[in-house]
């Protein structure tokens, strides 16, 4: 049902990026979905979008024995020829404009969500060469009750990456070791859709973030340029 739900919305890619590509690699430069620091949200979107796509893919080709079109991707495809079809059967022009509308917004309020939740952190590199484990100082948090009881508790997102099989309702803050946004999740989306006040409000806290991590553990390794 979810994937049928991100298919009607052209975004059905999300589905299998979200789950192989975000949740394996987040906080990488291998996670299209993780905000470089100092990358603003409007340059953020296509790339994010387009790479998502492409990532999503590659990890169902490796699921389906290198099948160059894997079942998921036909099945989101279609999904969204269909929703388009019968937006134009019921509506013509303007139906196919209004789902195509919704679909934008809808696609925007995702990525921006992965925007603010990750923006500027990144996994430190072990002396293997490997990253380190994910962890709960890898992504932002929102302690705000009020919007988080509306999301169900998504703004807890550290505890998401950490328990990624834990239901909303059940995830839980930690102060200490969690990065904290200075408001609320809805608020800090609207603060990123205008990226120089973005950068005014965050990278001072991304800086100060690696800084206490740097006395805690190793140097943390500078963002993706």
């Amino acid at each position: 049902m979810g994937a049928a739900n991100y298919a009607s919305l052209v975004f059905g890619h999300h589905t299998s990026a979200h789950r192989l590509v975000h949740h394996v690699h987040a906080a990488t430069p291998k996670d299209p979905a993780t905000a470089r620091g100092g990358e603003g949200f409007w340059a953020y979107l296509p790339r994010t979008w387009a790479g998502s796509f492409r990532a999503g893919l590659r990890a169902e080709r490796q699921r389906h024995a290198g099948a160059s079109w894997p079942a998921p991707y036909v099945g989101y495809i279609a999904g969204a020829v269909i929703t388009l079809a019968i937006a134009f059967t019921l509506g013509n022009v303007s139906g196919v404009a209004g789902v195509i509308a919704m679909a934008v917004y809808a696609q925007i309020q995702l990525m921006l969500s992965d925007y603010v939740q990750h923006y500027g952190l990144e996994r430190q590199m072990q002396s293997d060469g490997s990253r380190e484990k994910m962890g709960p100082q890898h992504s932002w948090n929102a302690p705000h009750w009020h919007s988080s009881a509306m999301m169900l508790n998504a703004p807890r997102h550290s505890a998401h990456h950490t328990r990624p099989g834990q239901a909303f309702p059940q995830l839980e803050l930690d102060a200490e070791t969690m990065p904290m946004l200075p408001r609320s999740l809805p608020v800090m989306g609207m603060i990123a859709l205008v990226p120089s006040l973005w950068r005014r409000v965050m990278d001072q806290r991304v800086a100060a973030w690696r800084k206490q991590r740097s006395v805690e553990n190793s140097p943390l390794q500078p963002a993706t340029p």
